[in-house]
């Protein structure tokens, strides 16, 4: 199938990731214009917050937040295909129309990324990667795949998901589907996929089909900063290549081989996290670990946390400082409904 596809429904709202960024340049500027934001932005970049995720198909339109200098490389401003949001409502969709303004930044020549070489991805086929993982024992009396802070407990890695049947059976799914009505439950173990394509609404309900429930605002600063409150999850310097935050290309950009606006209403699309030197698996990066043992709170994917208004945080793999350094940063431009290739999540739970 042509990977250049066409957009989706004309029923589905087409979103692109929201982001401060002012009057962008052409595409390769200085890594920050976005093909979103010059189109889109007009009418959706009510949004103060420099969008990271980008927004991708959102169900219909979520854009996602990445308002993340996401290289273009990094992807930011991607809007979310409507033909991947299939599963979501077009009510969602509109919805975040509304909430959002979108823009990809970029930071390095486009032309580049348009020719890179393209692996094989089979969009119609979704690989199940990760199987039916079994958690490693809780640590600090908390639940499997958890560690105690304080008085809470956090998954140590981000959320995979596995599907649950009428009988409570389990059975694989794919980190590159987004959720839809399934019925799925959040998994925290070492060397998955981390499930991407998800909105907030889903994670919370994949959280609390495990006894858990999504991390507060608070919790996952604390988690992510450590009893020091660092800037970043390993000390308050940035370190080049210690977290998963440095794609080159814009995924979209390289799989389109284009750089025109309409990609950025593909960004729900499953091949986008299949991209080598894209998503990695959990803990694949060994230095991007927190004082307390926690792997991944910057970079690899954006994580929702419970804020009934929308927000992800950590930035992804493409971008992880325009919308603030390491732990700081924080996307709020998409409402809970918004999902696109780079929306994550982890879990908390009351500590023991």
């Amino acid at each position: 199938m042509d990977r250049r596809i066409a957009l989706l429904a004309p029923s589905c709202l087409v979103i692109v990731a929201c982001v401060d960024i002012v009057s962008p340049g052409p595409l390769g500027d200085a890594g920050e214009s976005s093909a979103d934001e010059s189109s889109e932005e007009g009418s959706s970049a009510s949004s103060s917050e420099t969008d990271e995720s980008e927004s991708s198909s959102e169900g219909a339109g979520e854009s996602e937040g990445e308002g993340e200098g996401e290289g273009e490389g990094e992807g930011e401003g991607e809007s979310e295909s409507s033909g991947d949001a299939g599963s979501e409502s077009s009510a969602e969709s509109s919805e975040e129309s509304s909430s959002e303004s979108s823009e990809d930044t970029t930071t390095g020549d486009p032309q580049d990324c348009t020719t890179n070489p393209i692996p094989w991805c089979d969009e119609d086929t979704l690989p199940t990667p990760n199987g039916v993982p079994e958690e490693p024992a809780g640590l600090g009396g908390c639940p499997a795949g958890m560690t105690g802070i304080e008085d809470f407990c956090v998954d140590r890695w981000e959320a995979a998901l596995v599907e649950v049947g009428i009988d409570d059976s389990l059975s694989p799914w794919s980190p590159y589907q987004t959720p839809g009505t399934a019925t799925v439950r959040a998994v925290s173990a070492p060397e998955l996929v981390p499930q991407g394509y998800i909105t907030q609404v889903q994670a919370e309900a994949a959280c609390a089909s495990a006894g858990k429930r999504l991390c507060t605002d608070a919790e996952w600063l604390r988690a992510c900063q450590g009893a020091a409150a660092h800037v970043y999850p390993f000390g308050d310097q940035p370190a080049a290549g210690t977290c998963n935050d440095a794609r080159t290309c814009h995924p979209a950009i390289q799989y389109f081989e284009s750089s025109a606006d309409w990609i950025w209403s593909e960004l729900g699309h499953p091949c986008l996290d299949q991209l080598p030197e894209g998503l990695a698996r959990t803990g694949e990066h060994p230095g991007c670990v927190s004082d307390d043992g926690i792997y991944d709170m910057m970079g690899n994917l954006h994580e929702w946390t419970a804020d009934p208004e929308g927000t992800f945080r950590g930035g992804f793999y493409v971008d992880t400082s325009i919308n603030g350094p390491g732990c700081l940063y924080a996307t709020t431009a998409h409402n809970v409904h918004h999902w696109d290739y780079s929306t994550g999540f982890r879990c908390c739970a009351d500590g023991v």
